[in-house]
């Protein structure tokens, strides 16, 4: 993907991995059942699972500004632990590889 399309607005998916410690347990618990933990306009969350004994996780979300991201992280940093990546689906990475070969 070229930066000019990525300046164009074109959506790029995030891998969203989370941590979550004892520490402010109960807030946490108590902000997501009243809000579902929804991310802000501008971003679709694909899907969200949490490890077994529910101390990790990771969210897989779309959009075209990574502000919003930024944005949705923000609003848990203080409850929550985050890493996000952007990532690239099979097929862009096989037309990038495919583009060396050229």
């Amino acid at each position: 993907m070229s930066p000019q399309n990525f300046a164009a607005g074109v959506a790029m998916k995030y891998v969203i991995t989370f941590r979550l410690t004892t520490e402010h347990y109960e807030e946490r618990i108590s902000r997501f059942l009243e809000t579902g933990a929804q991310p802000p306009a501008g971003v679709t969350m694909l899907g969200r699972w949490f490890t077994l004994g529910h101390d990790r996780g990771f969210m897989v979300a779309q959009t075209d500004d990574p502000t919003n991201i930024f944005r949705w992280v923000a609003e848990w940093s203080h409850l929550i632990d985050f890493e996000v990546h952007a990532v690239l689906e099979d097929h862009q990475v096989a037309e990038v590889l495919a583009a060396q070969r050229s």
